[in-house]
């Protein structure tokens, strides 16, 4: 029987009265089990095939806590790190192919190619009823479309990788590595096909269309052009195409106006808006459907439906708990008491921006950009203000220090300070590697909130990932452009999105891969999985080296990752035993 993950459907064949002798009885036919064969049979079985790839794909983006599940947004590389000095990205010389995670991510990878794999294959089958030709293709092109990313996962991190096309009905232990060039080819056909056969716009949020696919296409044919050598054109160009079907298709526009439910808040931006996270009746900024005309293909979370967050993680998503600093734990020092009051938070500190973010990123971007305004990129931390709010209404129950503190400084002296709501809390008052590497450092607001649902402090935040979202189509043809050879044009794109933050513009000769990734980390921080990114591009290994948390960048040059990949699980290895696996 093929092997088949469909959520919540099971059979049992039950032989529990004892001895029976009727032979016909105990004849199998295929109309006993649920095969591939006799499952999908119609769409609404097919959407429920693709329901079970939906889920993996927002698991890439959340799964489970710990400092270590969060490698793919390039936490360890240029523009974060994890403090924790015993993390394998952040110590390189400890990483192996017996790390746990990257197991996971790669396994889940394959998962999904091969579900994507049953439904392309039984989609061709005769006895399906199909309603329409239309619907036959929408269902496949969805399909295609994940089989897609999972591949492009697998290429850009690990390289060299087994293309498989047909359901997997039994064990192979010789499989061998195929080209990464063909992998990216065959992301290219897949991604072709999801942009021809998925409509336009889609009343559900969260659901795929075509936008999305020609978003990673252009994506895919400039990996494709660069891993043959960058001296096919034309690929630059194919990527140029599919990045202005969506850029100037009418559909998707950058939001530069305030826009949402929570535009009303004083003193903030459109930049600031595309981050609010989901209200408790469902509202939620990040979406097309709700009015983001920049969102193209999201992972909506929603604490309050059955199913809105990963069962192992189901009382929030992880933006904040894992991008925050850990203030909180002052444990009433300087007013904070431990729980997440109005703009406090609940976060654990285990991604934390490098220097290079929080300082040079923004020098080399100007004095004019909003996304490194006090709103956006928050550096003072003050007292708890009564007058704060959370969920946008007054919180009585909070308070601040009432009588004298005594805070010891670096020289071990002590002084006594009187605060009161709303004070700066000095830089001199942070003493240890705790203050500085956990509890206290500038967080980026976009990966939390001021408000939350209650002073809970774990179940009281959730926020969308962005899969795919304008600005960056926008950079991928800047890159598509500069590498094509118009650097007019790249510049011109790459000031689009700077122009919406009031960042100074730039010209032609500015433009190159290095300012492209900072354009990236200054729009994209906490988003894109910039592991991928940096991977595609085989600059891994240099950026960490140049702009890397020390440790990072010590450890990275002689570590794996040598030649910007990573390595291939131990367990995949193993189980291959009839071919030779190399490891990267």
């Amino acid at each position: 029987m093929k092997k088949l993950y469909i959520p919540a459907v099971a059979v049992l064949i039950v032989l529990a009265t004892g001895c029976i002798k009727d032979n016909k009885f105990l004849s199998e036919t295929p109309g006993d089990f649920l095969t591939v064969d006799n499952v999908f049979l119609n769409a609404a079985q097919f959407r429920t095939g693709l329901n079970y790839l939906y889920m993996r794909l927002r698991e890439d983006y959340i799964y489970d806590d710990g400092d270590t599940r969060f490698v793919q947004f390039g936490v360890g590389a240029d523009i974060n790190f994890s403090p924790n000095d015993q993390n394998v990205w952040t110590n390189y010389a400890t990483l192996n192919g017996n790390v746990e995670f990257l197991s996971r991510l790669f396994t889940r990878q394959y998962e999904m190619i091969n579900n994507a794999n049953i439904i392309l294959a039984q989609s061709e089958n005769p006895a399906v009823k199909w309603a329409s030709t239309d619907e036959k293709l929408e269902i496949q092109a969805e399909a295609h479309f994940f089989r897609a990313f999972a591949y492009r996962w697998l290429a850009e991190m690990w390289g060299d990788m087994p293309i498989i096309t047909q359901p997997v009905t039994k064990p192979n232990l010789g499989y061998g590595r195929d080209p990464r060039v063909n992998v990216y080819q065959l992301c290219v056909d897949d991604l072709q096909f999801a942009a021809d056969h998925l409509p336009a716009t889609t009343p559900d949020v969260g659901k795929l269309v075509s936008g999305a696919a020609n978003h990673f296409l252009a994506e895919m044919y400039i990996a494709l052009a660069d891993e043959k050598g960058g001296g096919d054109k034309t690929l630059y160009q194919n990527a140029i195409d599919a990045a202005s079907k969506v850029i100037d298709g009418g559909q998707y526009q950058l939001m530069t106006s305030r826009f949402g439910y929570r535009s009303g808040v004083t003193g903030k931006d459109a930049y600031w808006d595309l981050f609010q996270m989901t209200r408790q009746d469902g509202t939620t900024n990040f979406s097309y459907q709700g009015g983001n005309k920049e969102s193209i293909f999201i992972v909506h979370l929603d604490k309050f439906k059955t199913g809105g967050l990963p069962s192992t993680l189901s009382t929030r998503s992880d933006q904040e708990r894992a991008w925050w600093p850990a203030f909180w734990g002052y444990n009433g020092q300087f007013g904070y008491k431990g729980v997440a009051y109005d703009w406090m938070g609940r976060g654990v500190g285990w991604c934390r921006p490098t220097s290079y973010y929080l300082y040079d990123l923004w020098n080399k971007s100007g004095a004019g950009d909003t996304r490194n305004a006090e709103w956006n990129i928050n550096r003072v931390f003050k007292v708890p203000n009564p007058d704060l709010t959370y969920q946008d209404t007054p919180d009585p129950t909070r308070n601040w220090p009432t009588s004298p503190q005594q805070i010891t400084l670096a020289d071990g002296s002590t002084i006594t300070v009187q605060l009161h709501p709303g004070d700066t809390i000095r830089r001199e008052w942070l003493t240890t590697r705790i203050d500085t590497m956990n509890r206290w450092y500038p967080r980026v607001m976009k990966m939390g909130s001021d408000w939350h649902y209650t002073t809970d402090p774990s179940n009281s935040f959730v926020m969308d990932y962005y899969v795919a979202r304008l600005a960056e189509t926008y950079l991928l043809r800047a890159e598509a452009y500069m590498k094509f050879g118009n650097a007019a044009s790249a510049a011109a794109d790459i000031n689009k999105v700077r122009a919406r933050s009031n960042a100074a513009p730039i010209t032609a000769g500015d433009v190159n891969i290095d300012y492209i990734l900072d354009e990236r980390g200054r729009e994209l921080y906490g988003e894109e999985l910039r592991t991928l990114t940096l991977c595609r591009l085989k600059m891994y290994r240099d950026r960490t080296q140049r702009y890397g948390y020390p440790l990072c960048a010590s450890s990275v040059a002689s570590s794996s990752l040598a030649h910007d990949l990573w390595p291939i699980p131990q367990t995949v290895i193993d189980a291959n035993y009839l071919k030779l696996f190399p490891q990267n």
